[in-house]
């Protein structure tokens, strides 16, 4: 009877820890207006100027990886675009976002620079 209700609490801790942590991923910061073209194409995402990112702001922010664009919540966006006027790089901005990830949007908790 003991090991049915040890199972049941590690189980239940285990979920608690994957709700408060999320998902990860890492991929190429870009705005939503060109995120979502150039998703299936990783050799022109890489290339696609900070610039136009920051031009393109009102759309708002996501990231591409696995050959798709995720976009960003509203916590996402004002993260994305303090280090899009922070970096020094022109292109092929990477960063590691963690959150929430409901279908192709992301509930950001972090989001940082990545080599």
């Amino acid at each position: 009877m003991k090991r049915p209700l040890v199972i049941l609490i590690v189980s239940t801790l285990f979920f608690l820890f994957l709700l408060a942590h999320g998902e990860e991923k890492t991929g190429i910061l870009i705005d939503a207006k060109c995120g979502a073209n150039l998703a299936d194409q990783p050799s022109k995402a890489q290339a696609h100027p900070v610039s136009c990112a920051l031009d393109s702001k009102d759309s708002g922010f996501g990231i591409i990886a696995d050959e798709k664009f995720f976009r960003f919540d509203d916590f996402g966006n004002k993260q994305a675009l303090l280090l899009l006027k922070a970096t020094q790089k022109e292109s092929n901005l990477k960063v590691r976002v963690g959150g929430h990830f409901e279908g192709n949007l992301i509930k950001v908790s972090e989001i940082e620079t990545v080599e």
